[in-house]
Protein backbone atom coordinates (compact mmCIF):
# COMPACT_ATOMS: atom_id res chain seq x y z
CA UNK A 1 0.00 0.00 0.00
CA UNK A 2 1.24 3.45 -0.84
CA UNK A 3 2.05 5.68 2.12
CA UNK A 4 -0.22 8.66 2.66
CA UNK A 5 0.87 11.41 0.28
CA UNK A 6 1.42 14.89 1.60
CA UNK A 7 -1.32 17.20 0.36
CA UNK A 8 0.81 20.33 0.22
CA UNK A 9 3.71 21.78 2.17
CA UNK A 10 4.33 25.49 1.85
CA UNK A 11 7.76 26.80 2.71
CA UNK A 12 9.48 30.15 2.44
CA UNK A 13 11.96 30.38 -0.40
CA UNK A 14 13.06 32.82 -3.07
CA UNK A 15 14.18 29.84 -5.13
CA UNK A 16 16.33 30.04 -8.24
CA UNK A 17 14.37 32.99 -9.61
CA UNK A 18 15.22 35.32 -6.74
CA UNK A 19 17.21 37.71 -8.88
CA UNK A 20 14.33 38.24 -11.28
CA UNK A 21 11.92 39.98 -8.98
CA UNK A 22 11.42 43.24 -7.17
CA UNK A 23 9.37 43.93 -4.08
CA UNK A 24 5.63 44.29 -4.49
CA UNK A 25 2.49 42.22 -5.02
CA UNK A 26 4.16 40.03 -7.63
CA UNK A 27 7.51 39.72 -5.93
CA UNK A 28 9.53 36.53 -5.88
CA UNK A 29 7.55 33.47 -4.81
CA UNK A 30 7.77 32.89 -1.09
CA UNK A 31 5.50 29.85 -0.93
CA UNK A 32 6.04 26.80 -3.05
CA UNK A 33 4.45 23.37 -3.15
CA UNK A 34 6.95 20.68 -2.26
CA UNK A 35 6.36 17.02 -3.01
CA UNK A 36 8.49 15.06 -0.56
CA UNK A 37 8.47 13.45 1.88
CA UNK A 38 4.82 12.43 1.86
CA UNK A 39 3.45 13.44 5.21
CA UNK A 40 0.00 14.25 6.51
CA UNK A 41 -0.39 17.97 5.76
CA UNK A 42 -3.90 18.53 4.49
CA UNK A 43 -5.38 21.10 2.13
CA UNK A 44 -7.41 23.84 3.70
CA UNK A 45 -10.47 23.25 1.51
CA UNK A 46 -11.47 20.98 -1.33
CA UNK A 47 -10.24 17.48 -2.07
CA UNK A 48 -10.26 14.47 0.15
CA UNK A 49 -7.28 15.23 2.32
CA UNK A 50 -4.75 12.56 3.15
CA UNK A 51 -5.28 8.85 3.06
CA UNK A 52 -6.32 7.03 6.17
CA UNK A 53 -8.21 9.99 7.63
CA UNK A 54 -5.09 11.59 9.07
CA UNK A 55 -5.39 15.20 10.19
CA UNK A 56 -2.79 17.80 9.43
CA UNK A 57 -2.08 21.50 9.44
CA UNK A 58 -3.94 23.84 7.12
CA UNK A 59 -1.90 25.52 4.41
CA UNK A 60 -2.83 28.00 1.71
CA UNK A 61 -1.23 30.11 -0.96
CA UNK A 62 -1.87 33.77 -1.62
CA UNK A 63 0.24 35.45 -4.29
CA UNK A 64 -0.30 35.22 -8.05
CA UNK A 65 3.08 33.65 -8.72
CA UNK A 66 2.51 30.99 -6.08
CA UNK A 67 -0.85 30.14 -7.60
CA UNK A 68 0.74 29.78 -11.03
CA UNK A 69 3.25 27.28 -9.65
CA UNK A 70 0.52 25.17 -8.07
CA UNK A 71 -1.58 25.28 -11.25
CA UNK A 72 1.51 24.22 -13.23
CA UNK A 73 2.00 21.29 -10.86
CA UNK A 74 -1.62 20.27 -11.47
CA UNK A 75 -0.96 20.31 -15.20
CA UNK A 76 2.16 18.20 -14.68
CA UNK A 77 0.17 15.56 -12.84
CA UNK A 78 -2.47 15.55 -15.58
CA UNK A 79 0.15 15.33 -18.33
CA UNK A 80 1.72 12.20 -16.91
CA UNK A 81 -1.74 10.74 -16.24
CA UNK A 82 -2.65 11.37 -19.87
CA UNK A 83 0.51 9.65 -21.02
CA UNK A 84 -0.11 6.61 -18.83
CA UNK A 85 -3.75 6.33 -19.88
CA UNK A 86 -2.74 6.41 -23.53
CA UNK A 87 -0.48 3.43 -22.81
CA UNK A 88 -3.22 1.50 -21.03
CA UNK A 89 -1.49 1.95 -17.65
CA UNK A 90 -4.71 2.76 -15.81
CA UNK A 91 -3.56 1.73 -12.33
CA UNK A 92 -0.45 3.87 -12.71
CA UNK A 93 -2.46 6.83 -13.99
CA UNK A 94 -5.02 6.84 -11.18
CA UNK A 95 -2.80 8.44 -8.48
CA UNK A 96 -1.91 11.27 -10.84
CA UNK A 97 -5.51 12.26 -11.50
CA UNK A 98 -5.99 12.24 -7.73
CA UNK A 99 -3.03 14.39 -6.76
CA UNK A 100 -4.46 17.70 -8.06
CA UNK A 101 -7.50 17.10 -5.83
CA UNK A 102 -5.79 15.67 -2.76
CA UNK A 103 -2.54 17.62 -2.73
CA UNK A 104 -3.05 20.92 -4.45
CA UNK A 105 -6.58 22.19 -4.90
CA UNK A 106 -7.33 22.75 -1.24
CA UNK A 107 -4.46 25.18 -0.85
CA UNK A 108 -5.25 26.95 -4.12
CA UNK A 109 -8.98 27.34 -3.49
CA UNK A 110 -8.83 30.41 -1.20
CA UNK A 111 -6.58 32.17 -3.72
CA UNK A 112 -8.99 31.34 -6.53
CA UNK A 113 -11.94 32.62 -4.51
CA UNK A 114 -10.12 35.82 -3.55
CA UNK A 115 -9.49 36.59 -7.22
CA UNK A 116 -12.99 35.72 -8.36
CA UNK A 117 -11.71 32.80 -10.45
CA UNK A 118 -14.44 30.19 -10.96
CA UNK A 119 -13.82 26.98 -8.99
CA UNK A 120 -12.95 23.89 -10.99
CA UNK A 121 -12.73 21.17 -8.35
CA UNK A 122 -15.72 19.39 -9.91
CA UNK A 123 -13.82 18.92 -13.18
CA UNK A 124 -10.90 17.33 -11.35
CA UNK A 125 -13.18 15.08 -9.30
CA UNK A 126 -15.19 14.05 -12.37
CA UNK A 127 -11.99 12.97 -14.06
CA UNK A 128 -10.84 10.97 -11.08
CA UNK A 129 -14.17 9.17 -10.79
CA UNK A 130 -14.13 8.42 -14.51
CA UNK A 131 -10.65 6.90 -14.31
CA UNK A 132 -11.61 4.88 -11.25
CA UNK A 133 -14.88 3.53 -12.60
CA UNK A 134 -14.66 3.34 -16.39
CA UNK A 135 -11.27 4.40 -17.75
CA UNK A 136 -11.81 2.74 -21.14
CA UNK A 137 -14.88 4.81 -21.93
CA UNK A 138 -14.43 7.61 -24.51
CA UNK A 139 -15.64 10.02 -21.83
CA UNK A 140 -12.27 9.65 -20.10
CA UNK A 141 -10.41 11.58 -22.78
CA UNK A 142 -13.10 14.26 -22.78
CA UNK A 143 -13.02 14.70 -19.02
CA UNK A 144 -9.23 14.80 -19.01
CA UNK A 145 -9.29 17.57 -21.60
CA UNK A 146 -11.92 19.43 -19.58
CA UNK A 147 -9.79 19.22 -16.43
CA UNK A 148 -6.72 20.48 -18.29
CA UNK A 149 -8.74 23.33 -19.82
CA UNK A 150 -10.12 24.28 -16.41
CA UNK A 151 -6.62 24.58 -14.95
CA UNK A 152 -5.51 26.60 -17.96
CA UNK A 153 -8.50 28.92 -17.61
CA UNK A 154 -7.64 29.56 -13.97
CA UNK A 155 -4.09 30.54 -14.91
CA UNK A 156 -5.31 32.76 -17.75
CA UNK A 157 -7.62 34.60 -15.34
CA UNK A 158 -4.61 36.06 -13.56
CA UNK A 159 -3.36 39.53 -14.56
CA UNK A 160 -1.49 39.55 -17.89
CA UNK A 161 1.25 41.63 -16.28
CA UNK A 162 2.04 38.58 -14.15
CA UNK A 163 1.30 35.55 -16.29
CA UNK A 164 2.60 37.03 -19.57
CA UNK A 165 5.83 38.27 -18.03
CA UNK A 166 8.87 36.23 -19.20
CA UNK A 167 10.26 36.45 -15.68
CA UNK A 168 7.15 34.66 -14.43
CA UNK A 169 7.75 31.80 -16.85
CA UNK A 170 11.37 31.59 -15.74
CA UNK A 171 10.41 31.50 -12.07
CA UNK A 172 7.68 28.89 -12.56
CA UNK A 173 9.89 26.68 -14.73
CA UNK A 174 12.75 26.82 -12.25
CA UNK A 175 10.44 25.84 -9.41
CA UNK A 176 9.00 22.95 -11.42
CA UNK A 177 12.55 21.78 -12.07
CA UNK A 178 13.50 22.07 -8.40
CA UNK A 179 10.43 20.12 -7.36
CA UNK A 180 11.14 17.48 -10.01
CA UNK A 181 14.69 17.07 -8.74
CA UNK A 182 13.41 16.53 -5.19
CA UNK A 183 10.83 14.01 -6.40
CA UNK A 184 13.51 12.15 -8.33
CA UNK A 185 15.71 12.13 -5.26
CA UNK A 186 12.89 10.38 -3.41
CA UNK A 187 12.39 7.94 -6.29
CA UNK A 188 15.92 6.65 -6.86
CA UNK A 189 18.02 4.46 -4.59
CA UNK A 190 21.14 2.44 -5.43
CA UNK A 191 20.78 3.08 -9.13
CA UNK A 192 17.16 1.94 -9.35
CA UNK A 193 13.81 3.70 -9.42
CA UNK A 194 12.18 2.38 -6.26
CA UNK A 195 9.29 4.87 -6.03
CA UNK A 196 7.43 4.90 -9.33
CA UNK A 197 4.91 7.60 -8.44
CA UNK A 198 7.62 10.08 -7.51
CA UNK A 199 9.49 9.34 -10.74
CA UNK A 200 6.31 10.00 -12.69
CA UNK A 201 5.54 13.18 -10.76
CA UNK A 202 8.98 14.50 -11.67
CA UNK A 203 8.50 13.59 -15.32
CA UNK A 204 5.14 15.36 -15.39
CA UNK A 205 6.54 18.53 -13.83
CA UNK A 206 9.39 18.68 -16.34
CA UNK A 207 7.05 18.07 -19.25
CA UNK A 208 4.89 20.94 -18.05
CA UNK A 209 8.00 23.10 -17.79
CA UNK A 210 8.80 22.25 -21.41
CA UNK A 211 5.23 23.03 -22.47
CA UNK A 212 5.35 26.44 -20.82
CA UNK A 213 8.73 27.24 -22.35
CA UNK A 214 7.55 26.25 -25.82
CA UNK A 215 4.59 28.58 -25.50
CA UNK A 216 6.73 31.41 -24.13
CA UNK A 217 9.22 31.10 -26.99
CA UNK A 218 6.37 31.84 -29.40
CA UNK A 219 4.68 34.57 -27.38
CA UNK A 220 7.68 36.27 -25.78
CA UNK A 221 10.40 36.50 -28.48
CA UNK A 222 12.32 39.23 -26.67
CA UNK A 223 13.25 36.73 -23.96
CA UNK A 224 14.24 34.03 -26.45
CA UNK A 225 17.92 33.60 -25.39
CA UNK A 226 17.07 33.02 -21.72
CA UNK A 227 14.09 30.82 -22.55
CA UNK A 228 16.12 28.71 -24.97
CA UNK A 229 18.81 28.19 -22.36
CA UNK A 230 16.18 27.04 -19.88
CA UNK A 231 14.61 24.77 -22.47
CA UNK A 232 17.96 23.10 -23.10
CA UNK A 233 18.42 22.61 -19.36
CA UNK A 234 14.99 21.04 -18.94
CA UNK A 235 15.64 18.78 -21.94
CA UNK A 236 18.84 17.61 -20.28
CA UNK A 237 16.93 16.80 -17.10
CA UNK A 238 14.30 14.91 -19.08
CA UNK A 239 16.97 12.42 -20.17
CA UNK A 240 16.45 10.82 -16.76
CA UNK A 241 12.85 10.04 -17.76
CA UNK A 242 12.92 8.12 -21.06
CA UNK A 243 9.45 6.66 -20.53
CA UNK A 244 6.46 7.21 -18.26
CA UNK A 245 7.03 3.80 -16.69
CA UNK A 246 10.56 3.91 -15.29
CA UNK A 247 13.42 1.83 -16.68
CA UNK A 248 14.91 -0.92 -14.56
CA UNK A 249 18.08 1.10 -14.02
CA UNK A 250 18.04 4.83 -13.40
CA UNK A 251 19.47 6.77 -16.35
CA UNK A 252 20.85 9.50 -14.09
CA UNK A 253 21.60 9.51 -10.39
CA UNK A 254 19.70 11.89 -8.15
CA UNK A 255 22.90 13.90 -7.70
CA UNK A 256 23.36 14.19 -11.46
CA UNK A 257 19.81 15.41 -11.95
CA UNK A 258 20.16 17.91 -9.12
CA UNK A 259 23.36 19.22 -10.67
CA UNK A 260 21.52 19.84 -13.94
CA UNK A 261 18.71 21.58 -12.08
CA UNK A 262 21.11 23.89 -10.28
CA UNK A 263 22.49 25.10 -13.60
CA UNK A 264 19.11 26.51 -14.66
Amino acid sequence: MQPARRALQIFLSLGTGAGLWTAGPTAAPQAWAQPHPHASHQPSEGGEGGEGGEAGETVAISRDIDLLVVLAQMQGHLLVAQELLSQGQVAAAEPHVGHPVDELYGAAEPALRQRGIPPFLSSLEDLRQQVRLNPQDPATARKLAQAQQAVTAAAQALPPAVRANPETVVAVVRQLAETAAEEYGAAVAEGRVVEVIEYQDARGFLREAQRQLSSALVNQPAARPQLLALQQGISAMLQAFPTAMPPQRAVLSAAQLQALQRKL
